[in-house]
């Protein structure tokens, strides 16, 4: 009896184990924006998924039917976008500041996805949520990678802006994507950041002359979002304005 009962015991033991389920990350809180705490907390924390399957976060502030997508330069996250996207929130725009794969509280990327696709991925999240119009506002790679996904969009973005985009970045060609743009963009940089000022007048003599585009080159040598806060933030920040204004309205 006691040669039956050892065995029996084990088996026991090894059903309970191999019944455990495994854990489901999609069900893991939701955290976004966990640098920035105090800012996050003005907005809705969100996740989303690109094709690929990666699960990107982001922080949607404001409503409307205009949404924009606000994706961050390099070796940064979604928080330096939030006090802009809250100001465009406060114009009446609907707009998600998300984290690259790999950046901020966004898991790595998954099989073959790029840049932009986190940013096309970003514009579907907005749309699915209502956004009837979306805009792509990108600083340095995060304006890179919207110019590569603003010409694979359907439909296309209804304005591009970048600040310090390079041409090419992780693989991604933005001066291959700018002659085929077919939406309005435009082009900031500093004229003392190199060689980001050059991709900018680059972007604005490579665009079709059938596509509203401007480039300006601000005083000063301030990379990405630094821009909005150098010198001349107040010029560039009406630029954006304007440009916004005239070509996707709140």
């Amino acid at each position: 009896m006691r040669r039956t009962l050892v065995p029996l015991f084990v088996l026991l033991l090894a059903g309970c184990s191999d019944a455990a389920p495994a854990a489901d990350p999609s069900s893991a809180p939701l955290k976004a924006g966990s640098q920035c705490a105090d800012a996050a907390a003005h907005g809705k924390a969100v996740r989303f998924t690109t094709p690929a399957g990666t699960r990107l976060v982001g922080i949607e502030l404001g409503a409307g039917p205009k949404g924009v997508v606000l994706a961050h330069q390099n070796q940064s996250n979604l928080c330096e976008w939030l006090p802009f996207g809250e100001r465009l929130a406060g114009l009446g725009y609907h707009v998600l500041a998300f984290d690259f794969g790999g950046d901020g509280d966004s898991e790595g990327h998954l099989g073959d996805d790029r840049l932009d696709d986190d940013v096309t991925a970003a514009a579907a999240h907005l749309r699915a949520g209502g956004a009837s119009a979306i805009v792509l506002i990108g600083a340095s790679k995060g304006g890179t990678a919207s110019l590569a996904a603003a010409v694979t969009l359907s439909p296309p973005p209804a304005a591009v802006v970048t600040l310090s985009a390079p041409t090419l970045f992780a693989g991604i060609s933005a001066g291959e994507a700018v002659p085929r743009l077919a939406s309005p963009a435009l082009f900031l940089a500093a004229e003392n950041d190199h060689p980001f000022a050059e991709a900018a007048q680059e972007f604005a003599a490579t665009a079709p002359k059938t596509v509203p585009h401007e480039v300006f080159l601000s005083i000063g040598a301030e990379h990405g979002t630094g821009l909005l806060g150098g010198g001349q933030a107040k010029k560039v920040t009406d630029l954006i304005d304007a440009f916004l204004k005239e070509h996707a309205p709140a």
